[in-house]
């Protein structure tokens, strides 16, 4: 697999209606010889990073291939931060990892430092208790002025209840941020949240084990079925799944459905028609989804006992070397490390292609961790979330964030420096498709919909898990 990129040039995402990656990630400051503005390039798409003076190789108006600026924001040069008011907010999330939480105490001593006088608390849960119970406590607490959501369900029920400041006229949200990255944030043509994160929710390999058994990336589901025979046979658990975790086993779930339809719109239609009740999950569609599953269970994909893992059991099987795979994301790299520091540096993406037919993505990408301002806070406390918010998303700040916890951001003018980030920012040149699973926005049916998928890998047949969940599917949507 390729470990490496070219750190001064890389190729664009070709952009269509699901792929809002806009851009690769910069790996240095400056740009590589004959990189310049108006001079003559030789590939187009080619571009240099995600800086607000970033070029891309294009076409000119006389059809020669030429550096050209590109336009990631809104317009205009990222601007400064907000200046904050005095007093004290709480700031509620569920990012309670480790990388995270260096990252926020750090950030969040800089700017209480540089403000004497404004105090940032943090207010963190796991995310099975943030999504379950933030909502209503947030509503009955004012001081909860900024608060991050999850994109999907959990972003359009706090959207509904009204809680969320519109932010679109910000100059930050518009400058500092990159334009194709905001669609998660949007509700109703307002944006009412800051998409800060950007992962991709894709395998995760230890590149040692990898080359020690000489794997070839498997390209398509025939190939994944016989690489989960060959690892099995050599004594490894082919895949590190938490079945006991439904977010996270959920992960997997994106990439079989990232090929399941003809395009991201038709994708798209059959899941908003399972949201609706107007197809079930005894449709065709989705008994191939399931299918995917049936296929990689036989192959022996999954641990004994898979509906029994828990995410942290399924984190130590990866970090100690019983697993090659980690089929949740870049967001776990983290913890991998924590568990195993040899691993550092040691982390790649896959691609996991679950057809043998036609290949729409190649990857999945997701804006996750929406920062917003609470609208049933003071006004002042408004103005000190809305400051911490817009110092958040400043350059330098955002990329302590990135590098600690090993997350890419949606930021202008990030330098990456750790090395995990940098091996993984190769995906962002791929072919990725939004989170699907994410357009469930019915949180009943999508638990109800990734319930009837674990129990398939459990070892319970379609044929008897599919009705019964479409049955409940119903009576929670006539509910």
């Amino acid at each position: 697999m390729k470990s490496t990129m070219n750190a001064r040039a890389f190729k664009a995402v070709i952009a269509a209606v699901f792929a809002i990656t806009a851009s690769v990630v910069p790996l240095s400051q400056g740009f590589a010889a004959g990189e310049t503005l108006g001079a003559k390039c030789t590939t187009e798409g080619y571009q240099t990073g995600t800086k607000s003076t970033s070029l891309i190789c294009v076409k000119n108006a006389a059809g020669k291939l030429t550096w050209q600026r590109v336009k990631l924001n809104a317009g205009g040069r990222p601007v400064q931060n907000l200046t904050p008011p005095k007093g004290e907010i709480e700031f509620w999330h569920y990012r309670p990892e480790p990388g995270d939480q260096r990252a926020f105490v750090k950030i969040i001593a800089d700017f209480e430092a540089k403000y004497p006088g404004t105090k940032i608390k943090q207010v963190f849960t796991d995310t099975t208790s943030f999504n379950a119970t933030a909502r209503v406590k947030i509503l009955a607490n004012p001081k909860a002025a900024l608060f991050a959501t999850s994109r999907g369900a959990v972003f359009d029920s706090f959207a509904k209840s009204d809680m969320m400041l519109d932010l679109s006229n910000q100059r930050y949200v518009k400058q500092n941020l990159i334009t194709k990255g905001m669609l998660a944030g949007q509700y109703e043509g307002k944006q009412l949240g800051v998409p800060y994160q950007y992962l991709f929710n894709n395998p995760i390999v230890n590149t040692e084990l990898w080359a020690k058994e000489k794997w070839t990336t498997p390209k398509n589901l025939s190939g994944w079925v016989a690489w989960c025979k060959d690892a099995k046979a050599k004594g490894y658990v082919p895949l590190a799944w938490p079945g006991a975790t439904r977010g996270q086993a959920a992960q997997i779930s994106n990439s079989a459905l990232m090929n399941s339809a003809a395009s991201y719109d038709d994708l798209a239609k059959n899941l908003a028609d399972l949201n609706s009740g107007k197809i079930d999950l005894t449709s065709t569609w989705f008994k191939g989804v399931a299918d995917v599953y049936v296929k990689l269970r036989n192959a022996g994909c999954f641990p004994d006992n898979a509906t029994g893992v828990t995410e942290a059991a399924a984190y130590n099987l990866f970090a100690t070397g019983k697993s090659p795979i980690l089929p949740i994301g870049t967001f776990a790299m983290t913890s991998i490390i924590a568990l195993n520091p040899a691993l550092n540096g040691k982390m790649e993406l896959m691609s996991m292609i679950l057809t043998d037919g036609p290949v729409v993505a190649e990857g999945i990408m997701n804006n996750t961790f929406i920062l917003s301002v609470n609208k049933k806070s003071s006004a002042r406390d408004q103005q000190i979330a809305n400051a911490f918010l817009s110092y958040l998303v400043t350059g330098k700040v955002a990329q302590i964030y990135a590098n600690e916890s090993l997350q890419h951001v949606n930021v202008l003018d990030v330098d990456y420096t750790n090395v995990n980030l940098l091996n993984t920012s190769s995906f962002q040149a791929k072919n990725t498709m939004l989170a699907p699973r994410f357009l469930l926005l019915n949180a009943a049916v999508s638990d109800l919909t990734q319930d009837a998928l674990i129990q398939i890998v459990g070892g319970k047949s379609p044929d008897d898990v599919l009705p019964d969940f479409s049955k409940q599917i119903k009576q929670k949507l006539a509910a």
